[in-house]
């Protein structure tokens, strides 16, 4: 069966710009000029979030290339030894070598069942999926960066700014919270903070009771036991307190 070539770089193409990453150039891979094409990438988020995590990163081009001198050689991604991707765990291993001039350089192929290169490109979009907390933090960063500027500026910022805010879609993870904890920690509580001692601050439209949150000392996310003695029923003031006085 006859391949057309030129469609496996239109649907890669297409499926790496779908990951995120930018079409730079095609070009003729370095000492192959009479063989195939590559196609060069960059992907300026991957390498912002490797930078803010303080991951090493000297590999910032990505090519979708022929990986032998064969001329119906595999076409797959290949980018350089000191990528995250070959270490950071959340990606999978390559599972093929480009060996063109003796580079010996590892790559990530489709071929027949075994989807690789989809699935690497799906691990980079998970992993630059926006958490809550990453939300929070880039908010926080730049309100303060907001706060160093002058009045002036600011105003002026603002009178060229959108009214309607962006969306974006986050990655979250929720803890099936055990219910009797919250009702034992709020009856104990009795309507009042178990904090400051005051009364709740007003009583829930819903079903008449006081409003009171219910808070894990030891966080659930930092290994916090959903228990009655790991849970205390705050005020909204007090409980903001917490996670952020």
């Amino acid at each position: 069966m006859v391949v057309n070539r030129e469609s496996i770089y239109t649907l890669l193409r297409k499926k790496m710009e779908s990951a995120g990453f930018l079409f730079e150039k095609e070009q003729q891979p370095h000492f192959q000029n009479e063989r195939d094409k590559e196609l060069k990438f960059v992907h300026p988020a991957l390498k912002e979030k490797f930078k803010r995590l303080g991951v090493s990163n000297r590999a910032k081009k990505f090519y979708i290339k022929p990986l032998s001198d064969k001329d119906d050689s595999e076409i797959g991604l290949t980018t350089g030894i000191t990528s995250p991707l070959f270490s950071l765990g959340v990606f999978p291993a390559p599972n093929a070598v480009d060996t063109f001039n003796n580079a010996d350089e590892n790559a990530w192929v489709n071929r027949g069942n075994d989807s690789t290169l989809d699935e690497l490109l799906q691990a980079i979009k998970e992993y630059l999926s926006l958490t809550l907390a990453d939300i929070e933090e880039s908010f926080s960063s730049a309100i303060k960066e907001s706060q160093q500027i002058s009045s002036e500026a600011r105003r002026e910022r603002l009178r060229n700014a959108p009214k309607k805010p962006e969306q974006v879609l986050v990655k979250a993870v929720a803890y099936k919270r055990n219910p009797d904890v919250v009702a034992e920690v709020l009856d104990r509580a009795g309507g009042q903070c178990e904090n400051c001692n005051k009364k709740a601050p007003f009583i829930r439209k819903k079903d008449s009771t006081p409003y009171l949150e219910v808070h894990h000392a030891i966080q659930l996310s930092q290994g916090g036991d959903d228990t009655v003695e790991n849970a205390v029923a705050l005020c909204p003031n007090c409980h903001r307190k917490q996670h952020f006085g």
